[in-house]
């Protein structure tokens, strides 16, 4: 007996093993997840502190008092924060160190921290600095290498005819009377010598200017008053175009109604504002320097907690942080004119024959010849201002004397 054939099944063929097929015998692959990096939350940004003004002040009762508190002791006090924005020197002044003889000696009065030191070396020269402030000098004879000496703009400690050359800048107007400031002047040319003959000892003085130009950042002056009667700000020049001749009778005019030409506002001077601000007390932020650079931060975790603990500690040292210091130095700021009438009034005063404005010899030989057979014959020394100008929201003069 015949057995029946065995029927003969279908069947499906095993699939074979993918990546979308797993099998038993295979692990799926590891996904790989980007990490979200969670924002730090900021703390909100304080309101931004208007910055501080300029404080009009009036006549001060007792000046040297006044100034010592609004001058020297706040020189004393941001020397170094102070330094640090005062380290280029102006380029006018390195003009007026180069254009002297080499091997010339001079003083800088009211140097600060000695930025024109280096200068005067490059040019040949030799320059001692004057400053109240010891913070400053100290900075100017280790920094810029120079000799020293701690004294006020009135020191009046020098030989005669010991210096070929002057300068004193940015410091004159920092005096708040007439009388303190000509006592300056006089302490700066009194040491100068007293040539018979060319070269001739020179001097240079540079001060604020009440015609502050409209890029100023200063915001005193004339941009205080922003109106079609405003006084613009004069364009630079140098050096004096247009001599004129001086006499006594001139320096007994008040100073601010000086103008550069005639001793007249107006026109020819200081056009008239609503109101003429000159005597400011200026701020100074003062703020402390940063920490000295430690070892490298340790790393940390950068989850969502720790970030969030970072930022609030960050936070609170934000607030902890002190409030910077203002201080105020007191200013005189000079209208057109009456720095020169500043140096003029005060020659005068020390018995100078004031010639005329200019820079030729030839004229200067002339004016010399002259003056040697008027009835001033009885006075022995003679000063003559080459240039006057403005630059830089500020207002500088030239000046040289001699012997007669």
């Amino acid at each position: 007996m015949n057995s029946p054939e065995p029927t003969p099944t279908t069947s499906q063929p095993a699939p074979e093993a993918g990546p979308s097929t797993p099998t038993s015998s295979t692990k799926p692959p590891k996904v790989k997840t980007k990490k979200v990096k969670i924002p730090k939350p900021q703390p909100p940004k304080p309101e931004p502190k208007p910055k501080p003004k300029p404080v009009p002040v009036g006549p001060f009762d007792k000046p040297d008092e006044e100034e010592e508190k609004n001058v020297h002791e706040v020189y004393e006090a941001i020397a170094g924060h102070f330094s640090q924005t005062r380290h280029k020197p102006w380029p006018f002044i390195q003009r007026f160190l180069h254009s002297l003889p080499p091997n010339s000696i001079g003083l800088d009065s009211g140097a600060g921290n000695g930025k024109y030191l280096p200068s005067s070396r490059d040019a040949g020269l030799e320059m001692i600095a004057l400053d109240r402030s010891s913070g400053l000098l100290e900075i100017a004879r280790n920094e810029n290498g120079g000799e020293c000496v701690r004294a006020d703009l009135g020191f009046n400690g020098w030989r005669r005819g010991v210096f070929d050359f002057a300068i004193s800048i940015a410091a004159i107007h920092h005096l708040s009377t007439p009388e303190r400031r000509r006592h300056a002047v006089k302490s700066l040319i009194r040491p100068l010598k007293h040539n018979f003959h060319p070269t001739y000892s020179k001097f240079m003085i540079y001060v604020w200017a009440y015609e502050q130009g409209t890029m100023s950042k200063r915001k005193m002056g004339t941009l205080t008053n922003s109106s079609p009667g405003s006084t613009p700000a004069p364009e630079t020049t140098h050096p004096a175009s247009q001599p004129q001749p001086i006499n006594a009778d001139q320096a007994q005019a008040p100073e601010q109604d000086k103008g550069d030409n005639d001793g007249q506002s107006g026109e020819s001077g200081v056009k008239e504002i609503e109101e003429k601000i000159q005597d400011l007390l200026v701020p100074w932020v003062y703020s402390k320097p940063p920490p000295a650079p430690g070892p490298a931060p340790k790393p940390v975790d950068t989850s969502y907690d720790q970030t969030q603990t970072k930022s609030t500690a960050e936070g609170e040292g934000q607030e902890a942080k002190p409030e910077p210091k203002v201080y105020h130095r007191y200013y005189h700021l000079f209208l057109q004119g009456e720095l020169r009438q500043l140096v003029i009034d005060s020659a005068l005063e020390d018995d100078y024959v004031v010639l005329e404005d200019g820079t030729s010899d030839e004229d200067l030989q002339a004016q010399l010849i002259q003056s040697r057979k008027d009835e001033e014959r009885g006075k022995t020394k003679w000063l003559r201002v080459r240039g006057v100008g403005w630059e830089a929201d500020n207002w500088w003069i030239e000046g040289e004397v001699g012997g007669l």
